[in-house]
């Protein structure tokens, strides 16, 4: 059996302490031995309690004797000069394997961050914060976080060497300080906003641990939910403002400040997530004598994109009869058929006066996880046309 189904055989949370594991396997027992139960399959059930039980007792022993090794840290000090250098060399080595292991200790915190293992992230802070934090609440907290700021990317920028701190209770601790860069998509607006915050790696019992130092995370829990609540408020405020400030009225579409919004949005996605996108610029203008027409060449080519596109896809009139198109998830081999089938379908449209002398001209380019998707490379398809987002 795997660990996850010794935990769902025992009846427990995956985490669970050894104490809940005790209690849970002697109320099994009470109910299942065929001592006392009459079910014909007792003894099938508490042969896999023995095992789920057995299993999850050896682990939580493993795991225990790993936490109280001691392990050994080599205490810097400072060589004389008739020393050889290969002394210093140890020092600095050692120096800077600390380091690395602060380091590691703050990288594997966000990322389990990141992924949303609370649990995982926990087991990296300081036995401070631990007597301070429950494990229940700092999940609580992080939960909140994560519903006020949805998409949160943490990256480790610089930070001092190690250092010695004298603690409060006489203790002198090994710390290393960390800056942090934070971007983030806020909710009550789309564009990515990035900061920096610092954090504090200490060395405890030889091992490193991320210090926060919060008394009370109920308190930040409830403080979160309350923004997240006004944000959530104002972002209901704003959002037909900002829906009918970037329309285009005439064709009941973006315009291209609309479309640079929207844009960006699926940009940084894109950038976060991978997939495929295409983003291309159709010219329209009425050929021969009927210049006149040229609105109604427009109205008809807006009203036929607007029906042939999907929801998740994004158009815009850029002024001077350009429309420009944002295609999620369309790649390269596909985008020129579709776009061709389209203006065809303008074409067939706006009837065959206007149609057929129409000039149509248009340029695209395709972006996958290994192409670079910015607001340059949109710019650049504009530019044919003269237009720049």
């Amino acid at each position: 059996m795997s660990l996850l189904e010794h935990y769902r055989v025992l009846g427990i949370s995956v985490g669970a302490g050894m104490a809940e594991v005790a209690a849970s396997y002697k109320r099994l027992c009470r109910i299942h031995h065929p001592d006392v139960s009459s079910d014909p399959e007792s003894e099938e059930i508490m042969k896999r309690i023995n095992v789920a039980y057995t299993a999850l007792r050896e682990k939580l022993r493993r795991e225990a004797a790993f936490r109280e090794r001691q392990v050994y840290v080599r205490q810097p000090r400072r060589y004389s000069g008739t020393e050889s250098r290969t002394q210093n060399y140890d020092v600095r080595k050692a120096s800077q394997d600390a380091e690395k292991e602060a380091y590691s200790v703050l990288n594997d915190y966000f990322r389990a961050i990141n992924t949303y293992d609370y649990v995982a992230a926990y087991s990296y802070l300081s036995s401070y914060d631990r007597r301070h934090i429950s494990r229940e609440s700092f999940i609580e907290w992080r939960k909140s976080v994560a519903r006020l700021y949805p998409m949160r990317e943490f990256l480790i920028t610089g930070g001092l060497p190690v250092a010695a701190i004298a603690w409060g209770d006489g203790r002198t601790l090994y710390a290393r300080r960390f800056r942090v860069a934070v971007k983030e998509e806020n909710l009550a607006g789309d564009d990515t906003q990035t900061g920096d915050v610092e954090k504090l790696v200490i060395q405890e019992n030889g091992f490193w641990r991320v210090f926060l130092g919060y008394m009370s995370v109920r308190e930040l829990t409830q403080a979160f939910d309350e923004r997240l609540e006004s944000k959530r408020k104002h972002d209901v405020e704003m959002k037909w403002d900002e829906y009918y400030t970037g329309l285009y009225p005439e064709y009941d579409m973006l315009s291209l400040a609309g479309m640079h919004k929207a844009a960006s949005r699926e940009i940084y996605r894109h950038r976060r997530f991978g997939g495929a996108m295409t983003f291309a610029a159709i010219s329209l203008k009425a050929g021969g004598r009927q210049d006149a027409g040229q609105e109604q060449l427009l109205q008809c080519a807006a009203r036929t994109i607007s029906a042939a596109l999907r929801e998740s896809d994004i158009s815009a009139y850029a002024g001077d009869g350009v429309f420009a198109l944002l295609l999620v998830e369309l790649r390269k081999r596909n985008a020129a058929g579709i776009i061709a089938r389209l203006i065809e379908r303008i074409r067939k449209n706006a009837g065959p006066q206007l149609g057929a002398l129409a000039e149509i001209y248009y340029e695209f380019e395709s972006f996958g996880n290994n192409s670079p998707m910015d607001m340059a490379a949109l710019n650049k398809v504009l530019r044919k046309f003269r237009k720049k987002m």
